[in-house]
């Protein structure tokens, strides 16, 4: 606490407990003479009060002193609140006793555990601007592709809050697929390391299927960690290890389906994470699966209103729809069939930014015409990927379908390979007119780059790779084994151990992928006489 309005040869008491009452953090340093000064001690009383009813922000430095004999007043303590009582009554050195226990039982600073004096005012002022710095972030202003709307920025005030909070260890942050979860907790972790409130931020994708070992090893590589243990519980027991060595980390942990015991990850439990001012944030489709996780705090987020949802079709259109009455009408009946949803937004008005009127009416039509099966809340996101896949340029091989739909073959937030597409693509026979291996690779690499622009593909984090949102991938998936499709069988990720009770054969599969699973042997007979890929 800190006020420049406490001038000198001013009665103290009044102006500085009025200070206290309009603060919102204090510093308690609490010495060996600490408890000899009724005022101290008056004063901490009420920081206390302050705590308990306005959620104060209070950091104890206990100089020379060891928290054992503030909590149980012994020692100094003990022998000055004796001769306290004299003066001041039991009533009142029972109040001081019990500010005195409850501030020792705080987390705080050892002068002790400090080589000097030096050290520990450095330690002091970092740890009171990761604890008291304000979050006043200005949403708007975000950098980069990531761009703040109304129910993103409402979200996000939540979640601010719900991190500042010293009582909320787990914070769920729950949404349809494809309203933006994902970009929105990375942009919140990388707002919250930048202002001081983490040493670090860690993330990992746990996906419907979760694989253990993949989750810590991007955990362990975010940590700066070397995982040599042959099981999963070694390697789990040296990541809480490292994330118990004292930094205040933010873990992420994006796209939970449901439970998932966070020991066997590497995570420590509530309290561990508690006592050192580390948090964690799961995100996941439904409100339940934050309930499984016994989330402390669960933030929904919304789909674009309306006005939004405009703005951003518009945006990645890149379209002026003012000059014709006709158009605009149209464009906003399309806007408002992707129900509010960035993916399906940016995918729908991408695809049909350069198209004449009578493609949007068409459009129109379209989306309000499908009926796709097993999509419940979510068959809004179908028809409008499905519609972006149907626009993608003809030609004589449809070989940007092929390339797209080739990328459902691999697991869920798996980096893809362009060179890995070729050899497929190359399978399948989709470059027959390529001459040389060069102009397959250099078509390759041109229809990569068209879909990334149609919002179909994503850039991955290393070069040469490209990523498929969860929810595109979904799409496409379904779109392989539609009856007229190419009838894909994607078994990815699924951690089988056995192979598929399937005839191959007779389903007419043209592409089976059985990638990351435990499957050690084939059957005797495959039935694969169709089989292409």
């Amino acid at each position: 606490m800190d006020d420049t309005g406490l001038e000198t040869g001013k009665p103290i008491s009044p102006s500085l407990l009025t200070a206290i009452k309009e603060s919102w953090s204090a510093i308690v340093v609490l010495s060996p003479n600490y408890a000899s000064s009724s005022w101290c001690l008056h004063e901490l009383a009420m920081i206390i009060e302050c705590m308990e009813d306005k959620n104060m922000i209070v950091l104890p430095i206990f100089y020379g002193v060891h928290p054992s004999d503030v909590r149980h007043q012994t020692t100094s303590f003990g022998e000055a609140l004796t001769s306290h009582e004299e003066r001041f009554g039991v009533e009142a050195v029972n109040r001081w006793r019990a500010a005195l226990t409850k501030v020792a039982n705080l987390s705080g600073l050892e002068s002790k555990k400090y080589g000097s004096d030096q050290e520990l005012v450095k330690k002091i002022v970092e740890t009171v601007c990761s604890k008291v710095r304000p979050i006043d972030i200005e949403w708007a202003m975000c950098t980069g592709d990531f761009v703040a709307f109304e129910a993103t920025r409402r979200a996000m005030d939540n979640i601010t809050r719900a991190l500042q909070h010293d009582e909320v260890t787990t914070i769920g942050v729950f949404g349809m697929g494809g309203v933006g979860k994902t970009s929105m907790v990375k942009h919140v972790g990388a707002q919250a390391q930048k202002i001081g409130l983490f040493n670090r931020v860690i993330m990992a994708v746990v996906s419907q299927t979760p694989n253990l070992r993949n989750i810590q090893g991007t955990l362990a590589d975010l940590l700066g960690l070397k995982l040599q243990e042959e099981t999963n519980v070694g390697r789990a027991t040296r990541i809480v290890a490292e994330i118990l060595r004292g930094y205040k980390i933010l873990i992420i942990l994006d796209d939970i389906w449901e439970r998932i015991e966070l020991s066997s990850i590497g995570i420590p439990n509530h309290t561990e994470l508690q006592k050192r001012g580390s948090k964690i944030i799961f995100t996941a489709r439904r409100l339940n699966v934050c309930h499984t996780m016994e989330n402390q705090a669960s933030i929904p987020l919304r789909v674009l209103s309306e006005d939004d949802a405009w703005d951003l079709f518009v945006k990645k259109a890149r379209k002026s729809f003012d000059e014709s009455p006709n158009f605009y009408d149209v464009a906003r009946t399309v806007a408002k069939e992707c129900a509010g949803l960035p993916v399906a937004l940016v995918a729908v008005a991408r695809a049909l930014g350069d198209k004449d009127l009578y493609d949007w009416r068409e459009a129109a039509r379209r989306l309000k015409a499908a009926q796709p099966a097993n999509y419940e809340d979510e068959g809004e996101v179908f028809r409008c990927i499905k519609l972006s896949y149907d626009y993608l340029k003809p030609d004589d091989d449809n070989i940007a379908k092929s390339f797209f739909l080739l990328c459902c073959l691999f697991p869920e937030d798996f980096d893809i390979e362009v060179e890995d597409l070729l050899v497929y693509a190359m399978g399948k026979g989709i470059f027959q007119d390529a001459h040389t291996i060069q102009e397959a690779r250099a078509k390759a690499h041109s229809v990569v780059n068209y879909l990334k622009a149609s919002s179909l593909l994503l850039d991955s984090a290393y070069a040469g790779f490209v990523k498929m949102h969860d929810v595109i991938r979904d799409v496409a998936i379904s779109i392989s084994s539609l009856e007229d499709g190419p009838r894909f069988l994607v078994k990815a990720g699924c951690e089988l151990r056995d192979w598929p009770a399937i005839n191959i054969a007779h389903e007419g599969y043209s592409a089976i992928s059985l990638m990351r699973n435990e499957i050690h042997e084939l059957p005797e007979k495959l039935g694969i006489e169709g089989l292409r890929s």
